[in-house]
């Protein structure tokens, strides 16, 4: 699927959707671009994932992700697949956004790095290869050091 944000802040999506990636509250194919419920305003960046996820960064430095979630990459807390744009937990200030295979990251305007979904192999940078449900710090890292 692909995704993009307009000069108007809107996002829209099209492709595959059957874990909800384009974000419209459906599983159907999109083979032009759809509108993302809640999404018609204020969008900054948005990452659309080879996992079916996807991220946007909103206006107010808050991260929205939506898609699937088997890995935790929507970072609600939860391994269940959203339809519909959601809360990343425990995420402000956020500046930047990118996303891997299962996971996310956002960098913050602290400096500070954090990041969630599947950490098999430590992408996470938490030290740990534990699954991050929600956002985890990634250690010793301030972007403005």
């Amino acid at each position: 699927h692909t995704c993009v944000s307009l000069t108007s802040g809107a996002a829209k999506c099209w492709g595959r959707n059957g874990e909800g990636a384009v974000g419209d509250g459906t599983n159907t194919n999109r083979s032009t671009p759809t509108s993302v419920i809640g999404l018609t305003s204020g969008v900054t960046a948005i990452e659309a994932t080879q996992s079916l996820s996807t991220c946007a960064l909103v206006a107010g430095g808050n991260v929205k992700c939506w898609g699937f979630n088997a890995g935790g990459q929507i970072g609600d807390g939860t391994t269940d697949d959203r339809l519909t744009p959601t809360d990343v937990s425990g995420l402000t200030g956020v500046v930047a956004i990118a996303t891997g295979w299962s996971h996310a990251c956002a960098a913050l305007s602290s400096g500070a790095v954090k990041c969630w979904g599947a950490n098999v192999f430590g992408q996470l940078g938490d030290g740990t290869t534990e699954w991050g449900l929600t956002s985890v710090d990634v250690v010793e890292l301030n972007l403005l050091s």
